[in-house]
């Protein structure tokens, strides 16, 4: 089924008006207008694009939003629909990218200087320990690329409660992009063209490397 995710999701970046894993994709709008308000499908959670996702500036997202969610991806990619919600924080770009490859949440320069040169930047993190969401600072949650980025790490969180395991660590994103992808699809945007993660540079990502 995980491998079904990553065909898919090649497929909607090689053949546009190809859907890819879970709701169908409207047609492509113009990026700079996003719709005002969204309702996510299969819940009463409306999203006001443009506005924070946060209550207050600075604080994580709600609760509520995350439950929302939660549920969309259970709804579409058979995850746990009931998982308690992970804590949500935020956390500068050199100590989340810091976390991604090395597990230790730290800006200090020798624990920086263990990050592999030349990487892709690492937008937000999981850490399954104590499963706690690392957003980036400044992040609203105002447009979809920003919430996708939430989808994608609820993802993470979920598929821990629910024990699966992967390969490796790298494969337990494929699943994860193909949501966050989805859920762009959803507003007429995929990752390419937010992220600039085309097939190949997926691909490539997602092999465990021994």
């Amino acid at each position: 089924m995980v491998k079904r995710f990553l065909i898919v999701l090649l497929a909607g970046f090689a053949l546009s008006g190809i859907a890819t894993a879970g709701p169908p994709a409207p047609q492509r709008t113009d990026r700079a207008q996003p719709r005002k308000s969204v309702v996510i499908p299969g819940t009463a959670y409306e999203i006001a694009f443009g506005k924070s996702a946060s209550a207050l500036p600075g604080e994580p997202p709600s609760p509520a939003l995350l439950k929302a969610i939660a549920t969309w991806l259970a709804s579409n990619f058979r995850l746990p629909r009931d998982a308690p919600v992970p804590r949500v924080t935020f956390a500068s770009p050199v100590q989340i990218a810091t976390f991604r490859y090395t597990g230790i949440l730290s800006d200090r320069p020798d624990d920086v200087a263990a990050v592999p040169p030349g990487q892709r930047e690492v937008v937000a993190v999981y850490d399954p320990v104590v499963s706690t969401i690392y957003l980036p600072q400044g992040w609203t949650g105002s447009t979809p690329a920003e919430l996708s980025t939430l989808v994608h790490e609820m993802v993470h969180h979920l598929q821990h409660k629910a024990g699966m395991r992967y390969e490796c660590g790298q494969a337990s994103e494929e699943l994860a992009y193909a949501a966050q992808d989805a859920w762009l699809r959803m507003f007429g945007r995929d990752l390419a063209g937010d992220f600039e993660i085309d097939p190949f540079t997926l691909l490539v990502s997602l092999r465990c490397i021994y």
